[in-house]
């Protein structure tokens, strides 16, 4: 009997996400479940303001980086090897944490995995994954960069 039947690992293509995904796809696996990556870019249009400097993207998202992200995620993919593997990823001008919470609602997902330092300035803080944590409607399996690696085979 599948525990999770939707798992939803959220990603800043980091070497502690890439764990996280890895430790996703070992659950995906075992339950025969649906996997999907989500990457989140928070654009937030400070215009030079006082926070230009701190949030990962302060431009409007082009094309190009557009592309840039699906490339990521297919090699991220494919990197992963599993089947069932869905990519998304959003743009938004709200936070990831709230963008992470509103997909996982809306797509009924049984699990999300986080890793609770990511690359962006705001991520490792660790404030999305703290955010996804006390706030998710469904279970959340923070990935620690300490534990072990696990195979993802």
């Amino acid at each position: 009997m599948s525990i999770y039947k939707r798992i939803l690992v959220a990603t800043d293509f980091s070497d502690i996400n890439l764990l996280a995904a890895k430790r996703a796809v070992q659950l995906a696996k075992r339950d025969k479940s649906e996997l999907i990556l989500l990457h989140v870019i928070e654009h937030f249009p400070t215009q030079d303001g006082p926070l230009s400097s701190v949030f990962q993207y302060d431009i409007v998202p082009d094309d190009t980086l557009v592309k840039r992200v699906v490339d990521r995620m297919n090699s991220l993919r494919t990197q992963l090897a599993h089947k069932a593997i869905k990519t998304e990823f959003r743009i938004t001008p709200k936070s990831a944490r709230h963008e992470i919470l509103r997909f996982a609602a809306t797509h009924e997902v049984d699990l999300i995995v986080v890793a609770p330092h990511g690359q962006g300035i705001i991520g490792s803080l660790g404030s999305t994954a703290t955010g996804v944590l006390n706030n998710a409607k469904c279970d959340v399996l923070a990935v620690r960069e300490t534990e072990p690696a696990m195979q993802a085979d």
